[in-house]
């Protein structure tokens, strides 16, 4: 059986979030390292558009 999951950028914001904030102790440190890991993905995406569209 193959099944699909959706993941919104929510998911991915808040998975981040909570993983840093186990990491580091600190809801601050937490919110702004989730948000650097967000923009580096994006980032990511954007220099490479063949690759995102090859995944869809």
């Amino acid at each position: 059986m193959n099944r699909t999951e959706t993941v919104t950028l929510g998911d991915l914001i808040s998975l981040f979030y909570e993983e840093y904030l186990a990491l580091y102790g600190d809801e601050e440190l937490a919110a702004v390292a989730a948000a650097a890991t967000v923009n580096e993905l994006l980032a990511d995406r954007a220099e490479r558009p063949e690759d995102a569209e090859e995944a869809a």
